[in-house]
């Protein structure tokens, strides 16, 4: 009877305590593995310009397009340009004489690879590169001994760690009205998701006066996550919240000047900003160039006639054959509908980024500062020997994506 009765008492506060346990598993950060494992400041496809000259801390995610006919810079894409002529899936030679994309990189820690074989003569597709610098790279049979023979040649190489399965992509705009409990067809256009009963409304964000695109209005109070359905401009933007901002939109995002944080949250900032687009983030992208020395279009030249645009391929693009110019232009011209949208040069161009994560198929920027948080993106292109990429640590202490899959953007195993 003893027993019944001590089994009787400890009943309702061993159940109590699961109910605790619950609630604490459920009040945790929101975090993606690969990412806390990790600490990437790049997980990125076609790696080819952005790593010239580019300092990365502390790690580097990528593939190289493995799994695609495009994979390192196989030509077989549809271009001319191919594994070390061009393409932004291969290693880019000429960023130095005699040197690729690759071999200028810093990454202080470690660079992620999956378990990728060639099953082309890599030899014979690097037979222009300097022999001295290249030899033992160009006889690798997979993509982690070609990393590991140019990591070798430097005074810091980094370390590079092999996976069985990388996937680093964007969910498209179904999979994000999915995520949100959208039902296909709805004419839903803007929705938010408190991260908890006590953050506050959605305020700031709103259709400009045309309804062309949605804007930020004034300061934006946003602690949680917010589905916006078609194109995003975020202009000198302030973010009050608590454990992050985190929008995503189904078409493109354009972000130009600094973005300042109000932290909602008391003594611990928490602060962040959190972008996903189905289609691409431009930050400080123009269509007229203030620079005296170029009378091209920046946003033009990124998207249409660019010299490598024809290997900005993505696979929600390969899968409905869409080129990539003709994709670019889609950008461009929804670029062109913003009156406020400026260039960097017509800006101050030294501006940088913390506390923000961007994810996209495509991600590109024309400012020089360092960037500090996280970039998820098949192709993206920043200033040209001027990548400074830092992860920033807040992305291990708030949710990252929660309304997301980790196989809808960046999955390590």
């Amino acid at each position: 009877m003893r027993t019944q009765k001590s089994f009787n008492l400890l009943l309702p506060l061993f159940l109590f305590s699961l109910v605790l346990a619950g609630f604490s598993q459920q009040s945790k950060p929101v975090t993606n593995t690969a990412i806390a494992e990790f600490e990437p400041a790049l997980a990125v496809r076609a790696s080819a310009c952005i790593t010239c000259h580019a300092k990365v801390s502390p790690s580097f995610i990528t593939d190289f397009g493995y799994g695609e006919k495009y994979f390192f810079g196989n030509h077989g894409a549809g271009s001319s340009l191919n594994f070390f002529g061009g393409s932004m899936y291969g290693d880019f030679y000429g960023g130095e004489p005699n040197k690729t994309g690759w071999l200028t990189a810093e990454i202080t820690k470690s660079i992620i690879v999956p378990q990728a074989g060639f099953d082309f003569d890599l030899a014979a597709a690097g037979a222009k590169l300097a022999k001295s610098n290249y030899h033992q790279a160009l006889l690798a049979t997979s993509l982690a001994k070609y990393m590991q023979a140019m990591e070798t040649q430097k005074s810091k190489p980094a370390t590079v760690i092999e996976k069985k399965k990388i996937f680093i992509g964007a969910p498209d705009a179904a999979a994000l009205e999915a995520r949100f409990n959208i039902a296909p067809g709805s004419d839903i256009k803007f929705k938010y998701l408190k991260n908890d009963s006590s953050s506050p409304d959605v305020g700031g964000i709103g259709l400009n006066s045309s309804k062309e695109y949605y804007t930020n209005t004034q300061e934006v109070v946003c602690d949680g996550d917010l589905f916006v359905r078609g194109t995003l401009f975020l202009n000198h933007i302030t973010v009050s919240t608590r454990n992050g901002c985190r929008i995503y939109a189904t078409g493109p995002i354009f972000l130009q000047n600094e973005v300042v944080y109000k932290n909602l949250g008391g003594s611990e900032d928490k602060s962040n900003l959190q972008l996903v687009s189905a289609e691409a983030i431009l930050l400080g992208l123009g269509d007229k160039s203030c620079d005296p020395t170029s009378k091209d279009s920046p946003l033009s030249r990124r998207l249409v006639s660019g010299y490598a645009i024809s290997t900005f391929v993505t696979r929600e693009e390969t899968n409905k054959s869409i080129s990539p110019k003709v994709f670019g232009q889609r950008i461009y011209d929804q670029g062109k509908l913003i009156a406020l949208l400026e260039d960097a040069s017509c800006q101050d161009d030294s501006v940088g980024f913390s506390r923000l994560l961007l994810d996209a198929p495509q991600v590109h920027s024309r400012y020089k500062g360092q960037f500090k948080g996280l970039i998820i993106a098949e192709v993206a292109l920043f200033r040209l020997g001027k990548g400074n990429f830092e992860f920033d640590p807040v992305f291990k202490r708030v949710p990252v994506l929660p309304r997301l899959k980790n196989s809808d953007y960046l999955q390590v195993e």
